[in-house]
């Protein structure tokens, strides 16, 4: 398979009282936009989705996109749009707690074993409503899911649409949002 262009989006929230930007790094399949204006029109449909994913308080702050096989930014735009999520049985935890969305694809590896694609959300909520404390609020569940499943309709940049993929071409077919909330470390 061929490498992928990508897309990076940007956000800031808090962490142990500070400012914390962090990002997540979408691969797509569908080529890449022809020029700045095509790569700003995905952007915007990139960050309109999933500003529904983020809290009212949390920004995204850029989007920046990559060519395929590439670490260097080709383009970038930046941001000033808050989350639009809010549920009435949230209760935010801490920073380190996130929500898990799984990609699945029709690639395997040379073992045969499936090939997944991961991302992570910061800044959830568990479902205050539940005594299981590990529970993701399902307002935000379903607010993941549909952001999800947007990425495997694909989003356009006006002209072309972009379906989610991996580093290497394998495009997602389906997707799975945990009903639990994870883990994940950030260097303090």
């Amino acid at each position: 398979m061929a490498a992928t262009p990508s897309v990076r989006i940007v956000k800031e929230g808090s962490y142990r009282g500070s400012a914390i930007t962090w990002s997540n790094r979408y691969h797509f399949n569908g080529g890449t936009p022809a020029d700045n204006t095509h790569w700003d029109t995905l952007f915007d449909n990139i960050v309109n989705a999933e500003k529904a994913t983020k809290w009212v308080g949390l920004h995204i702050t850029e989007a920046i996109g990559y060519a395929a096989g590439s670490d260097v930014p080709v383009h970038s735009k930046t941001y000033a749009t808050n989350g639009t999520f809010a549920s009435g049985s949230a209760v935010a935890v801490p920073f380190e707690v996130a929500a898990l969305i799984r990609w699945s694809t029709t690639a395997r590896t040379s073992k045969n074993h499936p090939i997944y694609l991961f991302s992570y959300v910061h800044e959830v909520a568990r479902d205050g409503g539940s005594s299981d404390n590990e529970a993701i609020d399902p307002t935000l569940k379903t607010a993941l899911e549909t952001y999800a499943t947007a990425w495997i309709s694909g989003f356009s940049d006006g002209v072309n649409t972009y379906v989610r993929a991996g580093p290497n071409g394998a495009t997602a077919t389906s997707r799975l949002v945990s009903p639990y909330l994870t883990h994940r470390d950030f260097p303090n």
